[in-house]
Parts: structure tokens; C-alpha cells; sequence
């Protein structure tokens, strides 16, 4: 009999810890139904300008932001995308030398579509496959080849990489995007933390729907993606394990395109969508490009952009969320916008070429928190 007891005893506390493991893996929700502050919670000051001009900042496939980073001191790396040289500017935005050309050389690179500073050297990936590694001065240390299909970005994370890649189908008309954690030195798959089926497949926009941006690689190895970005507004927060540990958001009234940023696409893309390669969708995604700042508040850029419309004086819209996925701000500006990015408590926001004196400029904006956190 008592052995019974014990058996059942020890049962029931075994169904208990499966229970409260069971609970602890569940994704925590956060609901959201108005920003924390109304009034003016931050201000954006324009501290400097870049002139890159002399600097091809787009390539045909790959957007520019993975063409840039930054050295322990501060220094910007900028990566031209058809030239292949890298030109260097100082915490003081400037220019301090250049290093590099298009070619297949020790000190050339060819074709470049990503470019990463890791433990004082600079991985450049280039063609399809390949990768060189220099030094900050340009100068040869290796290269070699990257095994995966179709990679997206690398992301620097700890001291290894994380690259975003997409697979297609065997009919090559569906497509998962995969986030892997890499060995930097090896280039060899360590383990990989998500996969993500886009709805439209192949036949959805990849130009403007830059699905880099969509991922939010933090150094720690946690990372944030959009839950259903197609049709809610909801960003979940991984682990470095790839875990979902949270989810938050706000209510999203889906809008859309306007008839500026449809006839900016039929434009763009009018031989694929006659020949049925290419579906343009009525709405944009809701989550268009997210970084969070040193105060770990997530920065987010929600729906159509100027981007899409090519109006220069269209506002973005803007929210802000803290650490615990709590909506702090919601506001509109013409800083911020997809191509934008952040580093060291400031904002680079990437200008357009001037159509008129056909020069272009990065344009830096310190941030201000005007109410207490």
C-alpha cells in the first residue's frame, strides 16, 4: 500500500513539473492597446552629414545596409557595390582612407554583397557564394567559399554569425526563409534557430519587401521577427536558442498601398506581372524595419513608406516599444524610414541622389529622450 502512495505521489509531482515546463515554454503575450506616452517622448537632432556622393550606396539585388558597419573605434565602413572599394569614415563622419577595387585580386572584390566587421577584420561577401577576409587597412588575411543556398544577410552576433537565407521548392514557386547560426571561422551551419514560410512564395515582391529588414539580430544571440507580417502587426522575440519567448504589438488597421506606390511598382516590375511571375499585394507589410537603441527600446517602422510611394515629404509612421514589448510612443516623421539604420545611440538615414546637383548624402541624428522612462 504504501508503496502505491509513493508511486502515485511521485506521479503527480512528475505531472507537475511537466506541467510548469509545459508553462514555461509558452510565449508570453503582451496586449497593447495605446502608446504609454502622448505627449513628445523623444527628438531626433541632426548632428552631422556624410557625403558619399563618389559612392555607389545600392546594388541591383542588395540593399545598403549590408554594406556598412562599424570598428571598435567608431570608424564606418562603407562597401561601394560596384566599385568594390571600401571607404572609411571617423566618429567625426570623415572620410580617413579608401582601400580596395573591383577585381578577383588579394585586395579586390568583385560583385559585393555583404560586408562584416568581426575581431578587427573585415569579411567581405561577394559573387554568389565566396567570401574574402582583410584586415581594417585592407590588406589579404583569406578567403573562401560559403556553402548555403541563396543567402540573405550576416549578421555579427557574439563571435560567430547569424545568416538569414531563403529555400525554394522543388516547382520553384514557394520559399521559406531560414535563420541559421554560422561558425565564423569554419563558415559551417552550427545550428539553425528558425524557418519562416512566406505565404506568397515567389511570386510575392522581393524588392520591396526586404525580408533582411523584417530580422532583428541582437549581439546577445536573441533575435526579432514578425509573427504574421502579411496580415497583423505582432513581433516575436527569440532566444539564442530560437525559442518564442515573446510577443507584443498593437491593434493594426490594414492599409492599402496608394495609387503612388502601386504605379512606382507596375512600373517596376511591368514584364513579370504581364507574364505572371510577380503578384503585386494590396497591402504592405506591417513591419517594415526594426533596431533598438541603447536604452533597449524597439524602434519600429510600420507600413507604407516613401519608399514605396517616392514622395519625399510622405511621414513614416513610427512606434516605440521597451524591453518588456510595453508600447511606449506612436508618432510620424520624415527621419525615419526603411532605409535607415542605427548604431551607438544615432540614427543614419541614407538621403536619395539629388536629381538636380546629382549628389547624395547620409544624414546622422542623435537621439533625445524628452520624457522619463
Amino acid at each position: 500500500m504504501n508503496y502505491r502512495k509513493i508511486a502515485i505521489v511521485g506521479c503527480m509531482l512528475v505531472s507537475m513539473v511537466l506541467i510548469s515546463c509545459g508553462s514555461r515554454n509558452e510565449v508570453r503575450r503582451v496586449d497593447n492597446g495605446s502608446p504609454k506616452y502622448l505627449k513628445k517622448f523623444v527628438e531626433l537632432e541632426k548632428s552631422g552629414e556624410i557625403d558619399v556622393t563618389q559612392i555607389s550606396m545600392f546594388s541591383k539585388t542588395y540593399a545598403f545596409e549590408n554594406l556598412i558597419d562599424f570598428d571598435n573605434a567608431g570608424n564606418m565602413y562603407i562597401m561601394d557595390g560596384y566599385e568594390g572599394a571600401i571607404s572609411v569614415f571617423d566618429s567625426s563622419f570623415r572620410l580617413i582612407k579608401t582601400f580596395g577595387r573591383t577585381g578577383q585580386g588579394p585586395k579586390e572584390f568583385e560583385r559585393p554583397s555583404a560586408l562584416v566587421i568581426m575581431h578587427n577584420k573585415v569579411y567581405v561577401f561577394h559573387g554568389f557564394y565566396l567570401y574574402k577576409i582583410v584586415d581594417l587597412d585592407g590588406n589579404y588575411i583569406s578567403s573562401g567559399t560559403v556553402f548555403f543556398e541563396n543567402p540573405m544577410k550576416f549578421s555579427r552576433v557574439k563571435d560567430d554569425f547569424y545568416l538569414l537565407r531563403g529555400k525554394t521548392d522543388r516547382t520553384f514557386t514557394g520559399l521559406e526563409l531560414i535563420l541559421s547560426a554560422v561558425d565564423s571561422e569554419t563558415f559551417v551551419e552550427k545550428n539553425e534557430l528558425f524557418r519562416y514560410k512566406y505565404p506568397p512564395g515567389l511570386r510575392g515582391p522581393s524588392y520591396d519587401f526586404r525580408f533582411d529588414n523584417w530580422l532583428l539580430a541582437l549581439d546577445n544571440g536573441e533575435f526579432f521577427f514578425p509573427e504574421d507580417n502579411l496580415r497583423k502587426y505582432s513581433i516575436i522575440r527569440y532566444s539564442m536558442k530560437g525559442r518564442p519567448v515573446l510577443a507584443f504589438g498593437r491593434d493594426y488597421e490594414r492599409r492599402e498601398y496608394s495609387k503612388a506606390a502601386r504605379d512606382r511598382f507596375y512600373a517596376t516590375y511591368e514584364r513579370s506581372i504581364k507574364r505572371g511571375e510577380v503578384e503585386f499585394p494590396k497591402y504592405p507589410p506591417a513591419i517594415v524595419k526594426m533596431f533598438r537603441d541603447d536604452m533597449s527600446n524597439l524602434w519600429v517602422i510600420t507600413g507604407e513608406t516613401y519608399e514605396d510611394n517616392g514622395n519625399e515629404e510622405y511621414e513614416n509612421s513610427i512606434d516605440i516599444f521597451n524591453d518588456k514589448g510595453e508600447w511606449l510612443f506612436a508618432f510620424k516623421s520624415k527621419v525615419l524610414s526603411r532605409n535607415c539604420f542605427y548604431h551607438d545611440g544615432k540614427i543614419f538615414k541614407v538621403l536619395p541622389i539629388n536629381l538636380i546637383k546629382f549628389n547624395q548624402a547620409i544624414e546622422v541624428f542623435r537621439i533625445h529622450y524628452v520624457l522619463p522612462q
